[in-house]
């Protein structure tokens, strides 16, 4: 059997092991079989060549490589977008319950929200109020609306 079917049939049996393991080591190590195979392939089958090139590529692949696709993939989905709950200050929203600093409902959004007053007013039913900001799952309300954030264009 050719030297570079041998390397070839290492870096499957690499590639399976990542597989399992999903740590990206061995994909790295594959990376570097099939340097490998391909230098075996144009050496005819330097085996110190094989080795050299083998080492050298999974060493690069490991050091240079796989550190940026770890950060890649344990980086947050949507990193750095605005989550819906970023959208809600400011918002109007309908005293369903009357809104204390302790408890009460609002209508926000066609969904009902756990709401308590950012000043320590009391709101009563019907009224409408401003989201100030999220709190977990709950709104915290004020009857002032919020300025815009930033500059405004004047026409």
């Amino acid at each position: 059997m050719n030297a570079w079917v041998v390397w070839l049939i290492i870096a499957l049996l690499l590639g399976v092991v990542e597989i399992l393991t999903l740590d990206l080591t061995f994909l790295m190590l594959a990376g570097g079989a099939v340097a490998a195979s391909i230098v075996s392939a144009i050496s005819g089958g330097n085996l110190v060549l094989e080795v050299l090139a083998f080492v050298a590529v999974a060493i690069l692949l490991l050091f240079a490589i796989r550190p940026r696709l770890l950060r890649k993939l344990h980086q947050a989905p949507g990193a750095g977008a605005l989550s819906n709950a970023d959208r809600l200050p400011g918002q109007p929203c309908m005293v369903l319950e009357p809104v204390t600093t302790q408890t009460g409902l609002v209508r926000l959004d066609g969904d009902v929200w756990t709401a308590r007053s950012a000043s320590g007013a009391q709101y009563p039913v019907d009224q409408q109020v401003y989201v100030q900001r999220v709190d977990g799952a709950t709104v915290v309300v004020t009857d002032v609306p919020l300025k815009p954030a930033g500059p405004t264009v004047q026409a």
